[in-house]
């Protein structure tokens, strides 16, 4: 071969490379990524046959995942041994090309059972690699007599290099891809779990407000027995009985107002105070004889079951203003702005408790039940005259 021959093929052997680099910029794929390598080492060593070989860790093997000249099926199913006495897995595993142009009498490397069913003579092979681990083998085979160079060396490594640079970016881009996917994922499972979460948030709502209907119905009932048996009963069993009526519809109106409430749970202690009081007018007979309850309370949102205490505190104090008092009868329950709790006071027009008055060592059950619901509460009760009065602390000062 003449100079000028020389020339003419390294020039088109560059041309190919080149070729190759524009083909990875057009990101059409891995797959013709390879089909294009394949294809043009072939066309730049003018053999009839080339290979991607991409090596699989988990079978110690290479698959033919692109080629030309190979029989149909071959490519994307052959495997080919990764071994030291496999030409390409000599190469894969030493780093360095391999030229083998007589095959027949090779006395390094065995000839792959493929490459001898195609009658294939000489064959050279080098690493494909860019930054990352290497990926194969790119090799160029065929069944004519004749030599494969130094120079055909530095061809097909100069191809076999970008498209190892290529494969980098692709495989990075995979794997972004891939992640990306993953994250889409598991924001698509978070969202599933917060759906199905506010699901079962909202089927325990319906749950709890059904529960809180269903006590709230039963109090009722208990409530109108208690009261019909009251009208059947006459002295102390009929005022006992008319209280515990009393009693349980205290706690039947905080499950009612639980059942209309925009949050489970609590109550707003102004609303729930304010249809107490005016249970208590006309139960308690204030209403018959001219007398009010006058309710200010803070829009505060309390838990139900310190809401049930407060009102049976409420329902005493006044069932004992209306039997004992005079006049109107003022609740206040307002926030104390420098410890956080409650001040719950009940205040009537009459002369109070009588002097010297004990409330612990009454023996009625109305006092029993204040003096025990206040020290649930932690609070201690006492009375001023017509006023009662009871600091209930915040609740989160008595859990530290």
């Amino acid at each position: 071969m003449n100079s000028t021959e020389e020339l003419t093929i390294r020039l088109r052997q560059q041309a190919l490379i080149a070729e190759l680099g524009l083909a990875a910029l057009r990101r059409e794929g891995l797959q013709p990524l390879l089909e294009t390598a394949a294809r043009l080492a072939a066309e730049g060593m003018g053999g009839s046959f080339s290979k991607v070989l991409e090596y699989q860790p988990e079978d110690q093997c290479f698959l033919l995942r692109a080629g030309m000249g190979w029989r149909e099926g071959n490519v994307g199913t052959a495997r080919i041994g990764s071994d030291m006495e496999s030409p390409a897995g000599f190469a894969f595993r030493s780093g360095r090309p391999v030229i083998s142009n007589h095959l027949a009498g090779e006395s390094r490397f065995r000839t792959p059972a493929l490459m001898a069913e195609h009658g294939i003579r000489r064959a050279v092979n080098v690493v494909i690699r860019g930054e990352a681990e290497p990926f194969g083998v790119l090799e160029v085979d065929s069944r004519d007599d004749g030599d494969f160079t130094p120079r055909d060396v530095n061809f097909l490594q100069a191809l076999a290099n970008t498209l190892g640079l290529a494969l980098d970016r692709e495989l990075r881009e995979r794997e972004m891809q891939r992640l990306a996917e993953l994250a889409a994922a598991r924001a698509r499972e978070a969202e599933e779990a917060v759906a199905a979460r506010d699901a079962l948030l909202r089927e325990k709502d319906l749950l709890m407000r059904e529960v809180d209907h269903r006590v709230k119905n039963s109090l009722t009932v208990t409530r109108s027995l208690l009261s019909l048996q009251a009208r059947l009963s006459t002295g102390g069993a009929r005022e006992a009985l008319e209280e515990a009526a009393q009693r349980v519809s205290t706690i039947a109106l905080v499950h009612d107002r639980l059942y209309r409430s925009d949050r489970i749970g609590s109550v707003e202690l102004g609303d729930y105070l304010g249809g107490l009081c005016s249970d208590l007018e006309r139960s308690a007979g204030l209403r018959d004889s001219g007398r009010s309850i006058r309710v200010l309370a803070d829009a505060h949102e309390c838990p139900a079951d310190e809401a049930i205490t407060i009102g049976l505190i409420v329902t005493e104090v006044v069932t004992n203003a209306a039997k004992y008092g005079a006049g109107a009868v003022s609740i206040r329950c307002l926030r104390d702005d420098a410890t956080g709790g409650l001040r719950l006071e009940v205040t009537d027009e009459g002369g109070g408790m009588p002097p010297g008055f004990n409330p612990a060592e009454s023996d009625g059950l109305g006092m029993r039940l204040i003096l025990a619901l206040s020290q649930k509460l932690g609070g201690e009760p006492c009375w001023e005259g017509p006023t009662f009065r009871l600091d209930i602390p915040d609740p989160a000062s008595l859990r530290e």
